[in-house]
Formats: C-alpha cells, structure tokens, sequence
C-alpha cells in the first residue's frame, strides 16, 4: 500500500522532470530568457517596438514554414541541403511563369506552377535516395548547386520584377488586422495551417510513425514491410513544396523574384529543427520544437542586428555556433538517457 502511494507521489514530479528536460521547455526557457537580457540591453526600445516584433514575426513565419519540411526530412535520417536554392529557384519560377502569362491568369498559374516543380524536385530526391541508393547528402547538395546556378541563368542573374501583381506582395507583406493591436502577418496564418497539419500528420497518421521508424531503424521498417521509398517521396516531396511556398513568400516579401535569394537559408533550417530536438541521426524531432527553434534564431539574429556593427558579417558565425550547441547539446542528453 505505501509503495503505491509512493509511486503515485512520484508519477506528477517525474511528469514535470520530464517536461523540464524536453527539448522544446529548453527552448523554452531560453527564449524567455533571452527577452528578459534584452530588457536590461541598450538596444531594448528598438527590440520591443511594435514594428520590430511584427517584422520578427513575419521573419519567424518565412523561416519556420521551410524549416517544417527540414524536420521531416531529418527524422528519416536524411538531410535536404536544396532548400536555399530552391527558394530562389521557386521565386524566380513563380516571377518568369507570371511576367509572361495574361493578366487574368498570371498569379495562380504561376504559384501552381512554382509549386508544381517544388514537387518535382522533391520526387527526384526522393528516387535518387530511396531508388537508386544515394547519399541524401551528396543529392541535395548537387541539387543546391544547379538550382542555384538555373535561378541565375533564368533572367541573366538579374532579378525579376512582379510589383504589379499585388496578390503576390500582399500575401508575404500582408496583415490580418492592419491596424490594431492584434495584427498578425498573413505568413504566420499560413505558418499556423502548416504546422498544425504537420504535427497532426506527425502524431496522428501512419505516415507519421513511418517517418520515425525509418529514422530510427531502417532495416526493420523495411522487414516490417513499410514502402520505404514512399515514405521517402512524402518526406522529400513535402520539404520541397514547403520550400516552393518560402519561395512564393520571399518573392512577394522583396516584390521580384530573385536569384540571390535564400543564400545560406539551408543552414537556417538545419540550425532550427536541431535546436528544437531533432536529431540528425534520424528518429526524433517535432514541429513544435522546430517553430520555437525558428523563434529563438531568428530572435538572436534580430538581437545581434541592433547591437552589432556589421551584423550580416557575424551572423553566420552565430548560425554554425548555435547549430554545434544544439547538436552538442543533443549528444550530451542521448548519452545521459543511455546510462
């Protein structure tokens, strides 16, 4: 009797060691953190202006939506190194497509079409992976090569412009609410729809439990009977489109779409999922640790922006430095679960 009553004392506090070790609480706590050292910073009125925190906002939502298709990726044990170029690739699909279409019909026949490819390129990693056996990482690496190098030949590595499809500069630099208190970037609506459809798709679906058992071992999901290639195509495929959506964004963000964009953006999305507790051994991860991994980068880079002379030079050391934490970090908590 006393042993029971024991353990039930002991069952909330082990919940909340539990809660408190979780990656996402660490994350947590680091934000809050963070927003209270920025308090006492000389650059704190700037930070907490209302128009810094919406276009940290807006920034969160461009990073966070690709970085979705990043995790699911690095639960299979892969890795997709494309995602930057293929943002600049989508956005100057999306521009090229639109410029020489009617009017009537340039914008959603240019996002299917920038979308439409996306897929593409996600099916041709996926085949090239799981069909013939190739390194994730050497694939999506020669895919950041050409696709960066035919965003460039498109328009002569001169960026094109689509101002006078307002649909398009509306949809990355719109507001719900403009106006009020509560105004929230349409980015971040569409980031909310993503992610609770991964997450569901995640927790809830089969599709979800393939992804975590291929990365954690895949001679038994194969043995099991699993399609590991399809299991592959959603996961490359679902990364691409959500790295078509970025581009659509980014192309409306800076009105035009351009080659130049999404340079080094690959590596954001790997620093995110991994700082939100995937692991890129395979087998772990979760959208909501990837969106709080978005929030705590993209609130550091803000933060070294106002306070940094030359921040643009320093940001990619910020990057790396965080990434090897966060996989440091991880190494440190698999090896205290395995004593």
């Amino acid at each position: 009797m006393e042993t029971t009553e024991a353990s039930r004392l002991r069952e909330p506090l082990l919940n909340w060691r539990r809660l408190l070790l979780a990656r996402e609480s660490s994350v947590v706590i680091v934000l809050v953190l963070l927003c209270i050292a920025l308090i006492f910073s000389p650059a704190r009125d700037t930070f907490y202006s209302r128009q810094n925190i919406q276009n940290m906002l807006l920034q969160i939502a461009l990073l966070a939506i690709f970085s979705i298709g990043e995790t699911l990726v690095i639960i299979t044990a892969g890795i997709d190194l494309s995602l930057g170029s293929l943002i600049a690739f989508s956005g100057m699909v999306l521009a090229m497509t639109a410029t020489h279409l009617p009017p009537t019909i340039a914008v959603p026949t240019a996002i299917v079409v920038a979308l439409a490819v996306s897929l593409l390129i996600g099916a041709v990693h996926a085949l090239l992976i799981g069909k013939l056996r190739l390194p994730a990482f050497v694939v999506t690496l020669a895919s950041l090569t050409i696709l960066r190098s035919q965003a460039q030949l498109m328009n002569g590595q001169l960026p094109v412009p689509i101002s006078k499809y307002p649909f398009l500069i509306n949809l990355a630099n719109g507001q719900l609410f403009k106006g009020t208190l509560f105004a929230v970037p349409i980015p971040a609506v569409l980031l909310l729809i993503i992610a609770i459809a991964a997450h569901f798709i995640l927790t809830r679906t089969r599709v979800g439990r393939y992804l975590y058992s291929l990365g954690g071992n895949e001679q038994a999901t194969r043995l099991s009977g699993v399609n590991i290639l399809g299991v592959l195509l959603f996961a490359y495929c679902a990364s691409a489109f959500l790295g078509g959506v970025a581009g659509i964004l980014y192309a409306g963000y800076g009105q035009q779409g351009d080659p130049q964009n999404g340079l080094g953006y690959e590596l954001n999305a790997v620093a995110a999922a991994v700082i939100g507790g995937a692991n890129l051994m395979g087998g772990e991860g979760s959208v909501i640790g990837t969106v709080l991994g978005a929030c705590l980068l993209q609130m550091i880079l803000s933060a070294i922006n106002l306070t940094i002379n030359n921040p643009t030079l320093w940001q990619g050391t910020v990057v790396g430095g965080v990434l090897l934490v966060a996989v440091l970090v991880t190494a440190i908590q698999q090896r205290k679960s395995r004593s």
